[in-house]
């Protein structure tokens, strides 16, 4: 008689808790307005933010509302900016770990590193937060004298996180070359010299990887992070977005992602290696069209709306609890927009079985992503910059939908990456 019971999904509330895909924002400059705002508004969409040592003065309220409203508040001592000729500012001169040149490794010598390491951690400490990017550099490889002197200040910095009784979680941050990842002899000899290093978790920041990835570099991607979830802590890709980010944590290949707000969606050291050039004022956040997979100017999503009022309705944002008022609020509220629906895109890979996420993805977004860019790239009244634009964005589609689609079906992942756990559980069961 039993055979003959139908079996109804249980209701959610006595469903075994799935572990949440974390997302975490780097919050810019400017950034902490509209990510208080939208706090307010009740958003739990992220597992935390990142703040660069150098703004956390001018964050200090953001930081005070994340904490009181039980975010991760992670702290970046911006060591990989640093230890680059092109990547030092002035104000990161300023830090008190730092110099008024970019670091070279006798600045971490012995006592210096030591000292550098406890300064890092006080100011983590004195501004409640609640996770650190330990002090590591961009790498060229395994052989990189770097290596050595970041496993030396990761132990440190641990010894110092122990010394205050501080609830601090440390994050090793391994910044590498894509071909350096790629290379399973470089990657296992980076992974065997890390394997005593102490950490709650690995933050990979992969160089010339993010939202623009093509279906090849995405598929190595996923590949190569098997290889590090032996170490059986949470593994996150820093600085990725797009359907490269979201396919990252479909396949299991990471737990979590981290990027900007509109910007910072992958990781481009080579800008660092060279002199800084003068400041040319900030960056203009970009309108994101989840549709389409592409983050556009201001002016050129204005274009793309006022081309027809096909294309306007077809790509306005409908979400109401987003953009009441539609495409008016996509362009006046441009960081609200693009962190609520990526955050809503995190969420709905969370609630997707891992056995059918790959699926999901490749169906509900991929090929529906595809399928837009072509129709949109084939529309006749686009302004010529944007033809250009889905032009290019239609031939890496094409390129990228059946990259991933031979993924599934021929390198079913061995492991699946641990999610970090919210802030609330941590600080239930202690470091």
């Amino acid at each position: 008689m039993s055979s003959n019971v139908i079996r109804l999904p249980r209701p959610r509330h006595t469903r075994p808790p799935v572990a949440p895909l974390a997302l975490f924002v780097r919050v810019g400059r400017n950034d902490h307005r509209e990510l208080l705002d939208l706090i307010a508004t009740g958003e739990r969409g992220f597992s935390g933010f990142i703040v660069q040592a150098q703004y956390v003065e001018r964050h200090h309220d953001l930081i005070t509302e994340a904490r009181n409203q039980g975010f991760d508040l992670v702290l970046d001592p911006k060591t990989h900016a640093m230890g680059l000729p092109g990547g030092h500012t002035e104000k990161l001169a300023a830090l008190p770990w730092g110099s008024p040149r970019h670091h070279n490794l006798s600045d971490f010598d012995g006592p210096q590193g030591r000292q550098k390491a406890e300064q890092i951690v006080s100011m983590a400490m004195s501004q409640n937060f609640t996770q650190l990017l330990g002090p590591s550099h961009v790498l060229s490889g395994p052989n990189d004298p770097w290596l050595r002197r970041d496993i030396d200040m990761m132990q440190w910095t641990y010894e110092a996180i122990a010394a205050s009784g501080a609830g601090l979680s440390l994050i090793y941050s391994l910044a590498v070359p894509m071909e350096i990842l790629r290379k399973r002899i470089e990657r296992d000899a980076l992974i065997n010299a890390m394997s005593d290093v102490p950490c709650d978790a690995i933050w990979l920041k992969i160089g010339n990887f993010g939202d623009d990835a093509t279906g090849e570099k995405t598929a190595a991607y996923i590949e190569a992070c098997q290889d590090f979830h032996a170490r059986g802590i949470p593994l996150i890709g820093d600085q990725v977005g797009g359907l490269p980010g979201l396919g990252l944590l479909a396949f299991g290949a990471v737990g979590g992602i981290a990027h900007g707000v509109t910007m910072e969606q992958s990781f481009r050291p080579a800008a660092w290696r060279r002199p800084a050039a003068p400041a040319s004022g900030g960056m203009t956040r970009r309108v994101y069209f989840p549709q389409l997979d592409v983050l556009l100017k201001p002016q050129l999503a204005r274009t793309l709306f006022s081309a027809s009022p096909r294309l306007r309705a077809r790509l306005g944002c409908r979400d109401t609890h987003c953009c009441a008022h539609g495409v008016q609020d996509m362009l006046a509220h441009p960081a609200r927009h693009a962190l609520y629906q990526r955050a809503r895109e995190v969420e709905w890979l969370t609630e997707t079985p891992q056995t059918v996420r790959v699926a999901r993805y490749l169906d509900e977004r991929v090929r529906h992503v595809s399928d837009e860019v072509a129709a949109i790239a084939g529309f006749a009244d686009l302004d010529t910059g944007l033809q250009r634009n889905f032009a290019r964005k239609q031939r890496r589609m094409s390129r990228f939908r059946p990259a991933m689609a031979h993924l599934a079906t021929t390198g079913v992942p061995r492991s699946v990456a641990l999610s970090p756990p919210p802030c609330a559980a941590r600080a239930g069961r202690g470091r």
